[in-house]
C-alpha cells in the first residue's frame, strides 16, 4: 500500500510541472508576440513620423523654388510642375506636384507635397497640401501712389488723403553720427537737417569734393526735410499715418473722373474669388510708426461680388510694424492677410536723397543733384510758366528741350535743370496746360503747381510722361485763389509735399514728409515704373517673390 501512494505523488507532480511549463511557454509566446508587435508598429510609427517629415520638407522646399530660383531656371514665381521627385539622403523621398488652384484659390498655388518613407520591406506616405499665394513684385520706390520717406513731426502723413495703391512709408528717421556709440542720436551729434534753411550753416555735414577743409560752393550739404530738426526714426507711439473722416486708402479706381481716367492706361483685372476684378493689387507698408485709422476712414474695404465694372475691395496685403490705433483701428483694416503682419522688407528699401553721391554710367557724382545739373539743360530760374505766354523753345543739342505757346502747351524733352525756384502759374482763370514728350523739370528749391498738367494726346507715362524735381518742396495748388487741379506725373521733392484743395492726382508722389488738406485723391499708376520721365531719382527696380502661405494641412 506505502509502495502505490508514493508513485501516485510522483506522476501528479510531473503533471503539474507540464502545465506549470506550459503556462510559461504560452505566456512567454504571449509576450514575444507583443513584443515583436510593439517593435513593428513602433518602426511603423517612425516610417510616419519620416514621411509626414519628408512631405513638409517637401512642401518648404517648393516654396523655396517658388521665392528663388527654380529648376527651370525661372525666378519670378512661375514654376508649375507634376511628379517632381527628390531623393533625401536615404531617408527616403518626396513627390512634389504644384499647380495654380482653382475655384476658391483662384489667384493662388497649390501644392501637394507626398513624402515616402521606406525601410526594409516597409514603406509608408504621408502628404500635405499647402496654399499659397505667389507675388513676383517690384517694390522699388515709384511703383507706389505714394512713397514716403524719414518723418517729420512724428508722422509721414499729415492730414488726410484718399489714396488708391500702394503705399509705403518708410519713418526712418534722419541719418546721424552716433560719436559715443551709444545707438541713439545725442545734443551735439551731427545729423543731415540742423536748421532747413536752405543755405550751408557750420556743422551740417558736406561733401569735401576738392579736400581743403572747407565746404566751397556747389559741394553739397545736407538739409532733408528742412524742418530745423533732427527727426528721429518713428516708434509705436507715432504715428507713419493718420486717417480720419472720408479719408482711405483703396484697391482700385473707383470715383476718378472720367477725365483723367482716359488719360491712363486700362487698370490690371487679376481673378479673385472667381470673377475677374480692377485691381491694383495694393498693399500699405509701413517700416516704423503706428497707423491711427479714425471715423470712417478705412484700408481697404469689405469684399462683395458683383456691381460694374467688378473692383477688387480688399488690399492686397497689409504689412505695419507698430501696428494701428485710433478710435477705428484695427477694425478699419481689411486685406487679404489681415492686420498682423509686421513689414517685411528690412532695410531693403530706401529713401533716394538728392544730396547722396551716385554713381551714373560709371561716372561719380557729388550728389544725385550735380548728376541732374551735368546731364540736364542748365538755366537760370526763377522759371515760371504759364497759359497765355510763351516761352522757348530753347534746347542744348544733347536732346534737352522745352518750349510753351501761347495756349498754355508744354514740349519736353529730357532734363531741364532750374537754378531757383519753378512756377507752373494759372492766368487767371486759365488753368489748362497740357503736355507732349518725355521730360523732367527739375528746381533746386521748390516747384509751385497752380494748373492741370495732363497729357496734350495719347496715355500717360506710355506716350506723353512728365516728372517734376524739388531739391526742396512741392506745392499742389497752394497759392491764394488755387482751386482743384487735375494732374498726372511723377513727383519727387526731397523736404516735403504739399497738397490743398481736392486735387484729382495720378501717378507716384516721393518726398520725405507730406502735408494735405482738403483730402485729395492720389491714384496709382502700375506702368509708371515702366515708363519713368528720365532723371527720377530711385529708378531702379527692385524685384522680391512674396510667398503668402494661406493653409496648411495634412490630407
Amino acid at each position: 500500500m506505502i509502495h502505490r501512494t508514493t508513485v501516485h505523488h510522483r506522476g501528479s507532480a510531473l503533471l503539474t510541472a507540464m502545465m506549470v511549463l506550459f503556462v510559461v511557454i504560452f505566456i512567454g509566446a504571449g509576450l514575444l508576440s507583443l513584443g515583436m508587435q510593439a517593435s513593428l508598429r513602433g518602426e511603423h510609427d517612425a516610417l510616419r513620423s519620416r514621411a509626414l517629415s519628408l512631405a513638409e520638407g517637401g512642401a518648404e522646399v517648393a516654396l523655396k523654388y517658388l521665392r528663388t530660383r527654380a529648376p527651370n531656371g525661372t525666378t519670378d514665381g512661375s514654376w508649375r510642375v507634376q511628379n517632381w521627385t527628390e531623393t533625401v539622403n536615404g531617408q527616403g523621398e518626396f513627390t512634389l506636384n504644384v499647380q495654380d488652384g482653382t475655384m476658391d484659390n483662384d489667384g493662388r498655388v497649390v501644392i501637394v507635397s507626398t513624402g515616402r518613407a521606406v525601410d526594409g520591406g516597409y514603406t509608408r506616405t504621408r502628404t500635405v497640401r499647402v496654399v499659397a499665394k505667389i507675388t513676383h513684385e517690384d517694390v522699388s520706390v515709384w511703383n507706389n501712389s505714394i512713397f514716403g520717406g524719414v518723418g517729420q513731426a512724428g508722422r509721414s502723413i499729415n492730414g488726410n488723403v484718399q489714396v488708391r495703391g500702394n503705399v509705403h512709408l518708410l519713418g526712418d528717421g534722419e541719418d546721424y553720427t552716433d560719436v559715443d556709440v551709444d545707438g541713439r542720436w545725442d545734443a551735439g551729434e551731427g545729423y543731415t537737417d540742423q536748421n532747413g534753411n536752405g543755405s550751408y550753416d557750420l556743422g551740417e555735414p558736406y561733401s569735401d569734393t576738392d579736400g581743403d577743409g572747407h565746404r566751397d560752393a556747389r559741394e553739397p550739404w545736407d538739409d532733408v526735410n528742412g524742418n530745423g530738426l533732427r527727426d528721429p526714426e518713428l516708434t509705436v507711439t507715432d504715428m507713419g499715418s493718420e486717417y480720419g473722416g472720408t479719408a482711405a486708402i483703396g484697391n482700385n479706381y473707383s470715383g476718378m473722373p472720367s477725365l483723367l481716367r482716359n488719360t491712363l492706361p486700362p487698370i490690371p483685372t487679376p481673378r479673385f474669388k472667381g470673377e475677374l476684378v480692377e485691381s491694383l493689387g495694393a498693399k500699405l507698408r509701413v517700416k516704423h510708426g503706428r497707423v491711427d485709422i479714425n471715423g470712417t476712414a478705412a484700408v481697404g474695404q469689405p469684399h462683395m461680388t458683383g456691381g460694374y465694372p467688378p473692383v477688387k475691395e480688399t488690399m492686397d496685403g497689409v504689412y505695419v510694424s507698430d501696428g494701428f490705433g485710433g478710435n477705428t483701428g484695427a477694425s478699419g483694416v481689411h486685406s487679404d492677410n489681415g492686420h498682423k503682419t509686421r513689414y517685411t522688407l528690412g532695410d531693403l528699401v530706401e529713401f533716394p536723397r538728392l544730396t547722396a553721391p551716385t554713381v551714373k554710367n560709371g561716372i561719380n557724382y557729388p550728389s544725385y543733384m550735380e548728376y541732374l545739373r551735368q546731364t540736364g539743360l542748365e538755366i537760370t530760374g526763377p522759371l515760371t510758366i504759364t497759359p497765355g505766354t510763351a516761352y522757348g523753345p530753347i534746347s542744348d543739342g544733347r536732346g534737352n528741350s522745352l518750349s510753351v505757346d501761347a495756349l498754355g502747351n508744354i514740349t519736353i524733352r529730357g532734363i531741364i535743370y532750374v537754378n531757383g525756384d519753378i512756377k507752373v502759374a494759372r492766368n487767371g482763370g486759365s488753368k489748362s496746360m497740357r503736355y507732349t514728350g518725355r521730360g523732367t523739370l527739375v528746381s533746386t528749391g521748390t516747384t509751385y503747381v497752380s494748373t492741370d498738367l495732363m497729357p496734350a494726346t495719347g496715355t500717360f507715362p506710355i506716350t506723353q510722361a512728365l516728372g517734376v524735381i524739388a531739391r526742396r518742396r512741392i506745392e499742389l495748388a497752394t497759392q491764394g485763389g488755387d482751386s482743384q487741379l487735375l494732374l498726372t506725373g511723377a513727383f519727387y521733392a526731397q523736404e516735403q509735399i504739399m497738397s490743398q484743395k481736392q486735387n484729382e492726382l495720378a501717378g507716384t508722389f516721393v518726398t520725405s514728409h507730406f502735408s494735405m488738406q482738403n483730402v485729395p485723391h492720389m491714384y496709382q499708376v502700375p506702368t509708371l515704373p515702366d515708363n519713368l520721365p528720365p532723371g527720377m531719382p530711385g529708378s531702379e527696380r527692385i524685384w522680391i517673390n512674396t510667398v503668402e502661405i494661406q493653409s496648411w494641412r495634412e490630407m
